[in-house]
């Protein structure tokens, strides 16, 4: 792999534009509102400088599909990080077509394409969630992510699905990251911790850095496998419960350790009626108010598993 199409700058696809970066791979960065880009979103020669190749940003709507054939037209991989609003009408209205675009475009142009996913189509399951685990989705969310993995699965594009627990990190952002929101962000800020969630239970969170290296090891094996189908992938990931996540956050920032409040679940769901996204986290009530295991897979066992601790402090 030497060029790389990257859809989407947010806490996923910037991780990942970092370390292709760092590993002299030519990248490009589609999104709707890039400043830099190129209003027709062609690829453009950046002459040569010294260190890490400078991404290009290219000015591209994912669903309108001329522009993204452009965008990725010579890439060698597609990284497909654009999302939606945290809300399933949104997802219901915007992914399925999201996705389909992208996938006939890597089809078109023979390039395999590399999705993050989450665990919400398995949020049902009894026991830890593997890569050979059947579907099991418990509200909306998990039924529409069902959908696209199915929709992967089904199409001819080389595709792969990177299944990650909750995310920590370097680039996680505050409005997605709800251990960052509600546990680190409040303990350095000497505020009480809350959480919609029983907190002594395992529960499976992702460092970023983690899930963008794994995305990429993903991209280089789909990239030299030809004939290769839709795989699913579990990123490195770890099982630690809030309580832990909270107790070393305290001791990393000199305070005193408090107990995180932990909501009950009709508190959480009362919430919702005035807050969409305690709604949509409501609906998710066996990923938070029970232990919520993820097994990594054979990734993790290749490219190692960042502590989540380190990524507590990259948070910091």
């Amino acid at each position: 792999m030497t060029t790389a199409l990257i859809i989407g700058h947010g806490q996923i696809g910037a991780e990942i534009a970092a370390q292709l970066g760092e590993a002299g791979i030519e990248t490009r960065i589609a999104t709707r509102s890039a400043k830099a880009a190129l209003v027709d979103a062609s690829p453009v020669e950046t002459g040569t400088v010294e260190g890490p190749p400078t991404p290009l940003h290219v000015r591209a709507d994912a669903t309108d599909r001329d522009q993204l054939r452009r965008a990725a037209e010579g890439a060698d991989v597609i990284f497909a990080c654009a999302h939606a609003a945290y809300d399933s009408r949104v997802w219901e209205r915007i992914l399925p077509a999201l996705d389909a675009a992208v996938l006939d475009t890597a089809a078109e142009l023979g390039i395999p394409v590399v999705f993050p996913e989450s665990v919400y189509g398995f949020a049902g399951l009894e026991g830890p969630v593997t890569e050979s685990s059947p579907f099991a989705p418990s509200e909306d969310k998990g039924r529409i992510r069902q959908r696209l993995i199915e929709a992967r699965r089904s199409h001819p594009a080389r595709a792969a699905s990177v299944i990650a627990g909750d995310l920590i990190g370097t680039t996680a952002e505050p409005n997605s990251s709800v251990v960052r929101l509600c546990i680190t962000e409040r303990v350095k800020n000497q505020r009480l911790p809350f959480a919609p969630a029983r907190t002594n239970v395992p529960h499976g969170i992702t460092v970023i850095a983690d899930l963008a290296a794994a995305m990429i090891r993903t991209g280089e094996l789909l990239h030299n496998d030809a004939e290769g189908t839709h795989r699913l992938v579990i990123a490195p990931t770890s099982n630690p419960t809030l309580d832990e996540i909270a107790a070393f956050t305290a001791s990393e920032v000199g305070t005193k350790p408090r107990k995180i409040l932990a909501l009950p679940h009709w508190v959480t769901r009362a919430s919702g009626l005035f807050d969409r996204s305690m709604y949509e986290l409501a609906a998710l009530r066996e990923l938070w108010y029970r232990p919520n295991i993820v097994e990594p897979g054979e990734i993790a066992e290749e490219l190692g598993t960042t502590p989540w601790q380190q990524g507590v402090r990259q948070m910091l």
